[in-house]
């Protein structure tokens, strides 16, 4: 074992290194060690003098020398002269040797960075397809888990156990958290479900001349089936109200045709870009809840996109849209048919937005604006049918918003503007049918409502 190197002084390891990383260089420059290179150098000028020496002596014939033994002061100088001259003529070559052997190695040690650069950029060009392949394999293998998940999930959802089924609610739903290129396939299913048909509730007691065991039944599996239902409507409303980590604000949601007995959408948020699509479906009984919806850091919720009920049946369920807002979007209940049904808009806010009901029909069904405030916003009834319902505007405040009953024909049904408040606006009955329907105005104030007859409402400006 060796000893260690004083402080200061090179180490046998370290000097051995760098004598080979020198040798190593000047054999890459073709070069000779630096010892060799200057003897031979001097060897080379020596033989060189002696050469020229004994030439320039031939020219002259051999001159005979004369033998003194004592130079001349001016001979002794011009000997001095003659070695002075030898000497720079040797260290000039010594130079000249050295700095053909700096050049040598700056040019070798240039080549060698440009190499490695260009050995390097190849490598890092190699290191990034490497990275590429990488990601690709990675987002291969997560999309095939993602679909093997929705597999699995699907199957779930069409399971004959309603318990089976709530898993694969849950699942579907974690998986459109964690698939983002896949969500609104994802939504589209969840929505799908809501749509297939379903056995209707057997009521609460067993029709007549039915085996209560037998009802009891059919009871529970509406019930299970039902819970389901009402579970997948809860986990999209989630998604909507900022509930969950992941939003689902801004997909499609699709419900055309399908059957509601209740469902939570309430403190919902609407994107403009998004569209929520509820024709043809049908509300029997229970409650879907938009009640008490909010935009995101406001007061009220963005319907900038369509909410769309058009040719929807109301028999006995209700619609609540209690408290919302909606600022510049459309909620269309075009063509639907209001058997008994409720749709409630009480205390909402309506700035800009436009609701549609043309070419509804009313049966018994109420539709309820009570201390709403429209500023800006129209609520057409064009060409609805009103037969025995209700629509309640009772303690509505107008504010630049128009309300049409352009066309509509009333037959035994009640319009109820009482303490209504039209500080500006339109609204307007222009051409409306008037057979048999009670239009109350009690205690309303303000601008009278264009097209009424002129027993109507007299008491208004």
């Amino acid at each position: 074992m060796g000893e260690a190197a004083p402080d200061g002084a090179e180490g046998p390891d370290r000097s051995g290194g760098e004598g080979r990383l020198q040798r190593e260089r000047e054999r890459a420059a073709g070069l000779w060690p630096i010892r060799k290179a200057l003897t031979t150098a001097s060897i080379t000028a020596v033989a060189g003098l002696v050469v020229v020496m004994a030439a320039v002596l031939a020219v002259l014939g051999f001159p005979h020398l004369q033998h003194t033994k004592a130079l001349p002061l001016s001979q002794l100088l011009d000997v001095l002269k003659l070695v002075l001259g030898t000497v720079a003529g040797v260290g000039a070559l010594f130079a000249l040797v050295m700095a053909y052997r700096r050049q040598r190695l700056a040019e070798v040690a240039d080549d060698r960075d440009q190499q490695r650069a260009l050995l390097d950029a190849q490598r890092a060009v190699l290191e990034q397809e490497r990275a590429l392949l990488e990601q690709r394999q990675a987002q291969e293998d997560r999309t095939r888990v993602f679909n093997e998940r929705f597999g699995a999930a699907s199957a779930q959802l069409g399971h004959d156990e309603p318990a089976v089924r709530l898993a694969g609610a849950y699942a579907m739903a974690g998986l459109a958290d964690d698939w983002e290129q896949g969500r609104q396939t994802c939504i589209d299913v969840l929505c799908a479900f809501l749509r297939l048909p379903h056995t209707l509730s057997p009521g609460e007691d067993p029709a007549e001349g039915q085996d209560p065991t037998e009802h009891a039944a059919a009871r529970a599996t509406y019930l299970a089936a039902r819970e389901v239902r009402h579970t997948v409507i809860r986990i999209i409303g989630n998604h909507l109200n900022g509930h969950t980590d992941v939003s689902w604000r801004g997909h499609d949601l699709d419900f055309t045709g399908a059957i509601f007995d209740g469902g939570d959408f309430r403190r919902a948020v609407f994107t403009s870009d998004a569209t929520v699509s509820f024709q043809e479906a049908r509300f029997e009984g229970g409650t879907v809840d938009f009640g008490g919806a909010r935009f995101e850091g406001g007061t009220t919720i963005d319907f900038g996109g369509t909410v769309d009920f058009g040719g929807a049946r109301f028999e006995g369920g209700t619609v609540d849209f209690d408290n919302a807002g909606f600022e510049g979007g459309t909620v269309d209940f075009g063509g639907a048919r209001f058997e008994g049904g409720r749709v409630n808009f009480g205390y909402a806010r309506f700035e800009g937005g436009v609701v549609k009901f043309d070419n509804a029909g009313f049966e018994g069904g109420t539709v309820d604006f009570d201390n709403a405030r429209f500023e800006g916003s129209t609520i057409d009834f064009g060409y609805a049918g009103l037969v025995g319902g209700t629509v309640d505007f009772a303690s509505a405040v107008f504010e630049a918003g128009t309300v049409n009953f352009r066309y509509t024909g009333f037959e035994g049904s009640t319009v109820n503007f009482g303490y209504a408040d039209f500080k500006s606006g339109v609204v307007a009955f222009a051409s409306a049918d008037f057979k048999g329907g009670a239009i109350n105005f009690d205690e309303a104030t303000g601008r009278r409502p264009t097209g009424l007859p002129n027993e109507m409402a007299p008491h208004l400006s």
